[in-house]
């Protein structure tokens, strides 16, 4: 870009000492990685942040090559873009995704930086070859704080140093990645980089002179409201600002949200020389967390409010009905014949059933309404300013509208019915719990009656009615303990990388059998046992009738080969001391190694039960088990809780897998998840792979195994293994 005479004039207006500091300053402070390579490969330099996380002293290496230093880029895309670069003046820009050999370059906590790397070539104005590597930390946000605390400390020593560091750094300047502006001590414009042009929308000749304010405009990202200039605090406060939230600049036709931050620069003599602005444009990660802030209050396959937000404003409403007189209302809907559907077709007939219900349901509620997802087939709707009467008129509607339509899958039709429960939120209630206690009461009512019905919630008669419906799930359940009717099923987890080969891994399944020898599905008896304490029994049962199985295999049989079988437990499980003295028994009386057992249990049932979680499943373990963490990413947090729990296996929750291949926001949690937990080596397992195409991009991503009725539907457990 051609400068013109006055703007040429002005910047030898600065002297070449206080270029020199800014220039180095810039080069020592970036928030990414430098390294300079001479012509032979060899590091001529790097900068502080590099060192930080690499963990070599600069004067160590100055002058060796850099794959005597760091030989796992031999054969890498850094080293053929290092080499592109030096013989052929080409640049490169390498991508974590595709960047198989990275810098080992750590974080304190010892976990591997994830990169973006840009190789650049540079030549001094005496032809002298060097290229430019710069490494961008994308795994967290650099705490820039710190370095430009560290920059305003270090900037007297840099003017110690002669003309030919200017040259470097100056250059360095136009290479890196990050907008960076320089002003003096009134806040006129001395530089600015090539994506500070960019962003800002001005060239450098242009604004040189000007006030920063007259080219860094920024807004409030929430209030769309003008901000004042970070570089103006700056200079009152002669300390360093830095801001990552809310910070939109002002282009010439686009707006970008960006981090910035602000340090001052002294002399020697601690004379205010001027500021050095660094800013980022973010748009695009700040566009992903406002999804993923959706993504935590909405269910993903049906878009609506999720059980979190639900409770969150039945709260609100709780409330408020105790500063007014007005009446607000709850209604609980079951869907009839859900499971119906999702056993008979599978998942991806359940879950667009499930999206074409929630169509019409949306279609019969109100613009004030609040309508969500409370999980499987269960709805809630919040009516806020709805008397009873109105309130059942609202359900009747739902019911009738439910109740008209008809589900077509492949050849198949399906009529749907749903049950709803409603209750009053009068104010009185002690905490919103009994709100939605009360209204599931009521639909446990209205199935009871014969299904497809409205009950309101009254307090005398649901109680009774409730009870009784508890009652008979506890005979039936008991009844089927007493008598084994259940039947261990078995659904195949393949190996990715042999998907030719049928792998020996199988995970146990449970099935009812009722009183007419029907099959009934675990999602239609499992809630009622754990709602009833009786799931603790049945995980008895299955692993006595597991080992039961298996001592009677043909060992001779091919398919005993490396066979792997995942067994299933519940929270409550975890505090049952006999029971894991049992299985300890079992094992060492089993004439199956303990390597040949998994033991499953899910994310939420063992941050709920932690502390016995850790010793039950320390304990097996210790015995040579592999322990698996069952639907894990339904937190945000989950990560946390690993470095306190003994797991081998992670098996990535469904609901992120069988969008994967049409949602990019569900592929980055399920890429997210897959590469901490390889960082942390464990293996990965994603469940719900229904077809090639989800199963293709899990390859492509690299989780270890997929489990689904894509790769295998649950059959009994004779029919997989053969036994004597």
């Amino acid at each position: 870009m051609k400068k013109s005479k006055a703007s040429i004039d002005y910047c030898h207006a600065v002297s070449d000492a206080d270029k020199d500091i800014i220039c180095k300053k810039v080069f020592l402070s970036s928030e990414t990685g430098l390294v300079l390579l001479d012509s032979k490969c060899c590091v001529d330099r790097w900068n502080p942040w590099f060192t930080k996380y690499c963990g070599i002293d600069i004067n160590e290496v100055v002058g060796k090559k850099l794959l005597e230093i760091f030989p796992v880029l031999e054969k890498s895309s850094i080293e053929r873009a290092v080499n592109a670069s030096i013989n052929n003046g080409m640049s490169s820009i390498i991508s974590q995704t595709l960047n198989r050999n990275p810098f080992p370059l750590k974080h304190s906590s010892g976990q591997f930086l994830e990169q973006q790397i840009i190789v650049k070539p540079i030549t001094l104005e005496n032809h002298e070859h060097f290229c430019l590597i710069q490494i961008t930390d994308v795994t967290a946000a650099v705490n820039r704080e710190k370095q430009l605390v560290e920059q305003a400390k270090t900037t007297r020593a840099f003017s110690r140093k002669l003309a030919r560091e200017k040259e470097r750094a100056q250059i360095t300047l136009a290479a890196i990645a990050d907008a960076v502006i320089t002003t003096d001590k009134v806040g006129a414009i001395l530089s600015m980089n090539p994506v500070a042009e960019i962003l800002t929308g001005v060239f450098e000749d242009e604004a040189l002179g000007k006030n920063v304010d007259q080219v860094f405009k920024l807004i409030n990202e929430e209030t769309q409201e003008p901000i004042l200039c970070p570089v103006t605090q700056c200079l009152d406060r002669k300390d360093v600002v830095v801001n990552d939230v809310n910070h939109m600049l002002q282009g010439v036709e686009t707006l970008f949200s960006i981090t910035d931050s602000v340090a001052p620069i002294f002399d020697e003599d601690e004379n205010m020389l001027g500021t050095i602005l660094v800013f980022r444009d973010v748009s695009q990660s700040r566009a992903l967390s406002a999804e993923l802030n959706w993504q935590a209050l909405h269910d993903p396959l049906t878009g609506l409010a999720n059980r979190r937000k639900f409770e969150a404003e039945m709260k609100k409403l709780l409330i408020k009905a105790r500063s007014d007189d007005l009446k607000h209302h709850l209604l609980y809907l079951d869907l009839d014949q859900f499971k119906v559907v999702n056993d008979t077709c599978g998942h991806d007939a359940g879950d667009e059933l499930l999206k074409q219900i929630t169509d019409i349901l949306d279609k019969k509620t109100r613009k004030t309404d609040l309508l969500a997802r409370l999980g499987g087939d269960e709805f809630g709707l919040l009516l806020e300013s709805c008397d009873a009467e109105h309130a059942l008129v609202i359900a009747n509607n739902l019911r009738q509208a439910v109740e008209d339509f008809r589900f077509g899958w492949q050849t198949q039709s399906f009529k749907i019915g749903v049950s709803i429960g409603i209750t009053e939120i009068t104010g009185t209630e002690s905490k919103d719990s009994e709100i939605l206690s009360a209204a599931d009461a009521a639909c446990y009512v209205a199935k009871e009656s014969g299904r497809n019905r409205v009950h309101f919630h009254q307090i005398n008669s649901s109680a009774s009615a409730v009870h009784q419906k508890e009652m008979q799930w506890i005979s039936r359940l008991q009844a089927a303990l007493d008598n084994d009717n259940f039947e261990l099923y078995l659904q195949r987890i393949q190996d990715a990388e042999t998907l030719s080969v049928a792998s020996n891994h199988y995970e146990i399944l449970l099935r009812m059998i009722g009183e007419d020898g029907e099959i009934i599905p675990p999602g239609a008896f499992l809630p009622a046992a754990e709602r009833f304490n009786l799931i603790g029994s049945i995980d008895r049962w299955v692993i006595e009738n597991v080992f039961k199985k298996i001592k009677n295999i043909k060992k001779s049989e091919e398919n005993t080969d490396n066979l792997t079988l995942s067994i299933n437990l519940s929270g409550v499980s975890m505090g049952d001391t006999e029971l894991l003295d049992r299985i300890c028994q079992l094992l060492s009386e089993s004439s199956f190694p303990a390597e040949n057992f998994c033991f499953e249990i899910t994310e939420t049932a063992a941050i709920a039960n932690l502390k016995h979680a850790q010793v039950f499943l320390t304990t097996l373990r210790s015995k040579g088990c592999k322990i698996a963490l069952d639907d894990f990413g339904s937190g945000l947090s989950s990560f946390a809780y690993l470095k306190s729990l003994p797991v081998d296996v992670i098996k990535i929750d469904g609901y992120f897998v069988k969008d994967i291949a049409d949602d990019d926001v569900d592929k980055v949690f399920v890429e997210s998840i897959n590469k901490m937990s390889q960082v942390m080596g464990l293996t990965t397992v994603a469940e719900f792979v229904e077809n090639e195409s989800i199963l293709k991009v899990l390859t492509e991503i690299g989780v270890n195994y997929a489990q689904g009725f894509g790769i295998h539907k649950p059959c009994p457990f004779d029919e997989a293994i053969i036994i004597k």
